[in-house]
């Protein structure tokens, strides 16, 4: 009105919506996911994710998982007793690892705790 022009509201930025597994969820049996995982319970069995994608387990310090776990990106502050497939790691202080893991791109934090093997998976770690 009067001659004012207005501008179209900015389009909002998409929120990325995290899968949730509380504190008082055990799950027995494999899951695969695709986006965000937010793990605070118990999983028993293996956890998979599209190796091409961007999807990211968050296992909080209350969470275990006890069976394989492949996923491109993982933060660990819970425990894995499995072997672990990620393009990048990070293990923040409380982690605990028992088994191998093979990445690409890894951080660990003091006080992270791992009783396995570090097998690099980048193409020039032959070199």
């Amino acid at each position: 009105m009067f001659g004012k022009k207005t501008k179209p509201a900015p389009s909002q930025p998409k929120k990325q919506i995290a899968s949730q597994l509380e504190p008082d969820v055990k799950l027995v049996g494999d899951i695969s996911f695709s986006g965000l995982l937010q793990l605070k319970g118990n999983i028993y069995g293996n956890v998979i994710a599209p190796a091409d994608s961007d999807a990211t387990l968050l296992v909080e310090p209350s969470a275990t998982i006890t069976g394989e776990v492949r996923a491109p990106y993982i933060m660990v502050k819970g425990k894995i007793t499995g072997d672990v497939f990620a393009r990048r790691i990070n293990l923040k202080p409380g982690a605990i690892v028992i088994g191998n893991i093979h990445y690409d791109d890894i951080e660990l934090e003091q006080g992270a705790n791992l009783a396995g093997r570090l097998i690099s998976t980048k193409d020039d770690a032959a070199s």
